[in-house]
């Protein structure tokens, strides 16, 4: 598994105004959450404007949220519909009810009834900002946190239209995360961690992760993964350890990477890295399921990818400004840089993006150590008046990167064996790193477009008033009914269609 940056995410940022107009000021749009699911991402902003991108044909509609303008938290969850759920600094939470495509073989009757964008708002619950949201798998149920400890649950109710709300528990710390895995709901705050396991419709049974309380408050995050075949919670601990806990709380076992975070690990490539010395972390924080067998967890602006069956560090990024949110989808991952900046490290390229590293993805091909079988390079043929024997040749426009500039200290002639036999793996491994090195460093030197690099703050051409307001994108309040649905103005009528 080899993660990198595969393309920037410049269609996407400079889709998001810079400024939004609210009366006669105007206000600087900073990124403040996101969260990516395989169509959609969803942006948040300090504005009260979920920016919804369209990740196939990359337009972007704007879902507009009531309470605090200011948005901390957005999730997404895929069902029949698509269901988005913004947090906000005032305890405000907005659920935009999302529908999808129909299918092209749908027939033009059900195409014509495609309903609108509706939205339920959850008001009075809670009383100081939103910090995290969750699903359940079939999006009928959010859980919500704040930082004042507070864990609630909201119920939908898509025939009636309604929603429900109810406190869970009052944990009186700061909510950091939250996980949810059938009707167990794991919670984190700054003081310790919980499970709350549902036992009826109304009550809740909380149960502490391990008997030792915390001895300083801190951010550390837990989450529900299959660890040695069992469903397992796991929980960060300071000096970076890990709690490895069942389901009712009881620890079994601790690991420890304060030794293994020493050795050199695997950085992860990205295409404009920052140029500030390489911090050093203290203790993990937040935790995320990757691929199903790998953790992912931040600590002082960086990203480590752990694997806990097999007790090692698989990659590292040490190289961003900063990350303020962070997203996991399957195989990709999305952070949220600084209010201007999103960084996509994957597996595998966007499918809907074209990337620079499309001639030389065969450098990034996995290779069996075990496996006899090595991929040669290319060997050219020489005439008879030129000297019999192998050489490497790059051609092309100035634009192509070439890959055959090696140090003489290595076997860098294409196609021929190296001397030793035994140093035959060993030199093949290095020749493909140094390939790579000179490949990464080759992009870094290109001369790109100003608009992929970073910048803390970036001016657009304002808009006109009709492109934006095609461009918002239309929302049904729960409750009210649009006039393009054959409603009139008179009261009278409204209760009418209500009635019926």
């Amino acid at each position: 598994m080899e993660l990198r940056e595969w393309s920037p995410l410049v269609d996407l940022v400079n889709q998001i105004p810079s400024t939004v107009q609210r009366g006669l000021l105007f206000a600087d749009v900073s990124i403040t959450c996101l969260d990516v699911v395989d169509e959609f991402i969803a942006l948040g902003t300090n504005v009260g404007i979920v920016f919804w991108y369209n990740r196939k044909t990359s337009a972007v509609e704007r879902l507009l949220a009531e309470g605090s303008p200011y948005l901390t938290c957005v999730r997404i969850i895929s069902t029949v519909e698509f269901m988005v759920a913004a947090g906000c600094r005032q305890g405000t939470i907005n659920i935009f009810q999302i529908p999808k495509e129909a299918p092209p073989d749908v027939c033009v009757e059900l195409l014509l009834r495609s309903k609108p964008t509706e939205r339920y708002t959850v008001r009075g619950i809670h009383r100081s900002k939103v910090t995290d949201l969750i699903w359940s798998k079939n999006g009928m149920k959010l859980c919500s946190g704040d930082d004042s400890g507070l864990v609630v649950l909201t119920e939908i109710n898509y025939q009636l239209r309604t929603c429900e709300s109810r406190e869970i528990c009052n944990e009186k710390y700061e909510v950091v995360q939250l996980s949810l895995r059938k009707d167990k709901l794991l919670v984190s705050t700054t003081y310790r961690t919980v499970i709350c396991t549902q036992e009826d419709s109304v009550k809740w049974r909380v149960t502490q992760v391990g008997k030792k309380d915390r001895k300083i408050l801190s951010h550390f995050g837990t989450v529900f993964h299959e660890y040695q075949k069992e469903l397992q919670v796991v929980t960060t601990r300071s000096g970076f350890r890990l709690w490895v806990a069942d389901l009712e709380g009881d620890v079994a076992q601790t690991l420890v990477f304060k030794e293994l975070i020493k050795n050199p690990v695997q950085e992860v490539p990205i295409l404009n890295p920052s140029r500030h010395p390489i911090r050093i972390p203290t203790t993990f924080g937040k935790l995320y399921t990757f691929q199903e067998k790998c953790l992912i967890s931040v600590a002082n602006d960086m990203l480590f990818v752990l694997d806990l069956d097999q007790m090692k560090i698989i990659a590292s990024l040490t190289r961003l400004r900063r990350i303020l949110d962070i997203s996991v989808n399957k195989h990709e991952i999305l952070i949220l840089e600084s209010a201007r900046s999103l960084v996509r490290i994957s597996t595998l390229p966007d499918c809907s993006q074209t990337t620079i590293l499309f001639k030389n993805v065969d450098l990034f091909t996995t290779i069996d150590s075990d496996s006899q079988i090595v991929q040669a390079d290319e060997c050219l043929e020489y005439g008879d008046s030129e000297q019999p024997g192998c050489s490497s040749k790059s051609g092309g426009s100035e634009n192509e990167i070439s890959l055959g500039s090696l140090d003489n200290t290595v076997d860098s002639v294409d196609g021929c064996q190296p001397k030793e036999e035994n140093g035959l793996e060993s030199q093949h491994h290095i020749i493909d790193h140094l390939k790579k090195l000179e490949l990464f460093d080759t992009l870094n030197k290109m001369k790109y477009d100003d608009t992929i690099l970073f910048k803390s703050g970036r001016k657009m051409k304002r808009k006109s008033r009709r492109e934006e307001k095609t461009a918002v994108n239309s929302i049904v309040e729960i409750g009210q009914i649009p006039k393009e649905y054959g409603c009139s103005d008179e009261p009278d009528s409204v209760e009418k269609k209500l009635n019926n």
